[in-house]
Formats: structure tokens, C-alpha cells, sequence
């Protein structure tokens, strides 16, 4: 009898320490490392998350991998039909070529995005410059050279403030005017491909979609997120290579420069940013700028802006706004190439010899 009850008991034991195994592994699952690479809006996107294995989401009603790239596929899907200048039946084009008002939400975040970063930047960043920015070739048009006199003509219908929303309808001032939100559709699609994981229990990602990158929380081994910085090259054709490196975690970076991005005049470079003061390529020593922002829209924008504004004007910037930082990367008078950042970034910015 006592070997029975002995048996029974032993039995009972290991029967406990079975169940409390599969409610740890079912409550705090080993996370595994996920990726996903592909193609939007004329560039890449890479993502990297940490979830559950494909068979415990299976079994706790979470989405699996596959489902997780379909919600990330049907998210580019929809941002491309809405603002995209090289989809011919997206929303904005239909805006543009004045055939339709009506705006559709991811529309109206963007507008609404950027008009706080135009209002912020005092007009440097302005979404109104789609005309321009096709005539001078740096979109689905073919390049032009223009006068003097063609930019001012131009210039007529170029203003953030000649835009405005009604009834949820989009008004221009001018018929002519052309938005362009290329400046922070890729930071917009990073920030939405981000909410969409958090929504679906994923805390620990970084997303990056065409340079434009957020760090959701640290990595499951308690590492921030180290995010590589592009050294200006020499043309657009050049190899990337990579020298900076910053350390991230709830935040984003955004590289804007104009060493790859540009169209060649009489043997001249003319930048892909357009001061939308002057209708004209910018024209400075500010060879490219990484912006640390609460969000990849925001920092999308402010380096755009930052670009056009030059390394001095948004230094001052950044000294009326301490809540962001940058990094500058510009070329000295005697043809050297330097870097400088915003002290906040001293602990986080990892700079190879």
C-alpha cells in the first residue's frame, strides 16, 4: 500500500511540474527573430521583429508569419493608392490632375503631417512643389532645363499655405498646384508598418523602409537597436559604405542627402531638394543629415527641411528645438569632409576610426 501511495505520489508530482511547464511556455514563450525584405515605393523595405514561433501564435490566436507579411503587404498596397505620384489611379493623382477632391485618411494624415512640419519649419519643408519637382526630373517626369523666368511662372502656385482642408475635401487655390508627399511618404509607411506590429503584440522590431527607420523598444537580449549611417559618396553609382552608427530604442532616424539624388547640368550636380522659397536647387556645404525624432514621419520632414535650410539655419533650429537631434555631414571650404551632431547624441553615437 505505501508503495502504491509512494507511486501515485511521484506520479502527481511530475504530473504538476508538466502542467506548470506548458502554462509558463504558453504564458512567456521563447521569442524567435523574424525578417522581411521586399519592394515599395521605388525602393526596399527590411524589417526585423521578435515574436512567438509560428505554431504557439497558431495555437494563442496570434498572427503567424505569413500573416504578418499579408497585413504588411495590404498596408503598402493601400498607402500606395492613395499618395503615390507613380501610381496613375492613386488617390493623389487623381488630386492633382483635378479630377477628384476627396480626401481618404492615410491622405489626410499626410496632409495633415505636413503641414505641422511646413508650419514648424517655417516653409522649408512644403508638399506643394510636386510641379517643380517634376519639371526639374527628379519625378515620373522627364527633365527640362528651365528659365529663370519658367521657375517664377511656376512659383505662382507653390505655397503650403495655398492648400487647405474643407468638409473633408481637399481645396487648392490654384488648379495648377501639385503635391508631392515623397519627402515623408516612406517615413509615413515606416510609422504605419510599426503600429501595425505593436497592434499585434510585436513590441520588439525595427522597421526601414528606403532609409527611413524605427526602433521599437530593445532587442529580447536588452541591446538598443544599432542603425548604420551611409558615408557621403563620391556619385550615385558608388558602393554604400557606412561609418556611424547609432545605438536606438522608441525612436527613429532619417538620412536626407544629395549625393545620390541629383541630375547633372553643363557638368553641374543640381540637388533633388528644391527651396521652396526659390523654386531653385539648394546650393550648400550640407552634404547629407540623419534627424532623431520621436517618429519617422517627423524626422522625414525636419531632414528634408533641414536640407534646405543648410547645416548653419538648422543648427539654429535644433537650438529652438532641443527635443530633436541630428547629425551633419558637410564639406569644409578646403574640400575636407566633416561631421558634427547635437550633444544629446554623445552616448549613442558610435563613430568608426
Amino acid at each position: 500500500m505505501k508503495k502504491i501511495f509512494k507511486a501515485l505520489t511521484y506520479l502527481s508530482f511530475i504530473l504538476v511540474l508538466i502542467f506548470f511547464s506548458a502554462c509558463k511556455d504558453e504564458k512567456t514563450p521563447e521569442l524567435k527573430k523574424y525578417t522581411l525584405n521586399g519592394r515599395t515605393q521605388g525602393t526596399y523595405y527590411h524589417i526585423v521583429y521578435f515574436a512567438p514561433s509560428d505554431k504557439w501564435c497558431s495555437k494563442n490566436n496570434w498572427q503567424t508569419s505569413s500573416e504578418i507579411k499579408k497585413g504588411i503587404d495590404r498596408i503598402l498596397t493601400t498607402i500606395d493608392n492613395s499618395i503615390s505620384l507613380w501610381n496613375p489611379n492613386s488617390n493623389l493623382n487623381k488630386i492633382n490632375n483635378n479630377q477628384r477632391n476627396t480626401l481618404d485618411n492615410i491622405l489626410l494624415e499626410n496632409f495633415m503631417a505636413a503641414e505641422k512640419i511646413s508650419k514648424l519649419t517655417d516653409g522649408a519643408f512644403d508638399i506643394s512643389l510636386g510641379a517643380l519637382i517634376e519639371a526639374h526630373g527628379f519625378a515620373a517626369k522627364e527633365r527640362k532645363k528651365l528659365s529663370d523666368a519658367e521657375i517664377d511662372s511656376m512659383m505662382l502656385y507653390v505655397g503650403y499655405d495655398k492648400l487647405r482642408i474643407e468638409d473633408g475635401k481637399l481645396i487648392k487655390q490654384y488648379p495648377q498646384t501639385r503635391i508631392d508627399f515623397n519627402a515623408i511618404a516612406q517615413g509615413y509607411t515606416t510609422d504605419k508598418i510599426s503600429q501595425y506590429l505593436i497592434r499585434n503584440n510585436i513590441k520588439q522590431h525595427i522597421v526601414d523602409v528606403g532609409g527611413e527607420v524605427y526602433a521599437s523598444e530593445k532587442k529580447p537580449d536588452g541591446q538598443q537597436w544599432r542603425v548604420a549611417i551611409e558615408k557621403p559618396s563620391k556619385d550615385m553609382y558608388a558602393e554604400r559604405e557606412y561609418n556611424s552608427f547609432v545605438k536606438l530604442e522608441n525612436k527613429s532616424i532619417v538620412t536626407s542627402g544629395n549625393y545620390r539624388k541629383y541630375v547633372e547640368e553643363d557638368g553641374i550636380r543640381l540637388s533633388h531638394t528644391i527651396d521652396p522659397k526659390t523654386g531653385h536647387s539648394v546650393s550648400h556645404n550640407l552634404l547629407s543629415v540623419s534627424v532623431i525624432a520621436e517618429n519617422a514621419t517627423l524626422a522625414d520632414g525636419l531632414a528634408t527641411a533641414f536640407m534646405v535650410m543648410g547645416k548653419e539655419k538648422a543648427e539654429e533650429f535644433l537650438k529652438e528645438h532641443p527635443e530633436y537631434d541630428a547629425i551633419f555631414i558637410y564639406s569644409t571650404p578646403e574640400g575636407e569632409i566633416e561631421t558634427s551632431h547635437t550633444k544629446n547624441l554623445d552616448k549613442i553615437l558610435e563613430t568608426a576610426e
